[in-house]
């Protein structure tokens, strides 16, 4: 491809990045692996280091064994860019994910810095993700207070 994106097709790849982090919190596998193109991958690997889990067609759900502890998720699709290269496009993605647990000492945040590095590929008139990255940049820890709802 490598020609300029249109307009219609930043605010699909804006929209393919806002329905994958919906996916992963409302852990919906067939959602999920829809974003994705039928060989896509998903590669948890920081800049420079060696990959620490990777998954790809099929195995994609399997992507969600890691967050089953956590009684939710959170994730905030921050900063996107996106510009064209050979196979359709690519886009760096800013991700603000955090982590809602029930420990014995107490409810915990565990936030994660990620930055998702991404390859898109057009399949007919819809973008889909043929490889992302996930680049957790930091992590930290935090005491988390769940909301009180008041009744009535």
């Amino acid at each position: 491809m490598d020609e300029q994106l249109t307009t219609a097709d930043l605010v699909d790849l804006r929209h393919l990045v806002d329905a994958y982090a919906d996916a992963v919190d409302r852990l919906d596998e067939k959602a999920f692996a829809s974003l994705f193109t039928p060989d896509g991958v998903l590669r948890v690997q920081a800049d420079g280091a060696a990959v620490e889990s990777q998954w790809s067609g099929p195995e994609l759900a399997g992507s969600f064994e890691p967050l089953r502890p956590y009684h939710r998720t959170f994730h905030h699709v921050g900063g996107a860019t996106f510009g064209p290269s050979p196979e359709g496009a690519q886009g760096r993605v800013h991700c603000l994910a955090h982590h809602y647990q029930r420990t014995a000492n107490g409810p915990v945040d565990l936030v994660m810095m990620i930055r998702y590095h991404d390859r898109y590929t057009r399949t007919g008139d819809a973008w889909r993700i043929a490889e992302r990255r996930v680049a957790i940049e930091w992590t930290e820890l935090h005491p988390a207070h769940p909301s009180r709802r008041r009744a009535g």
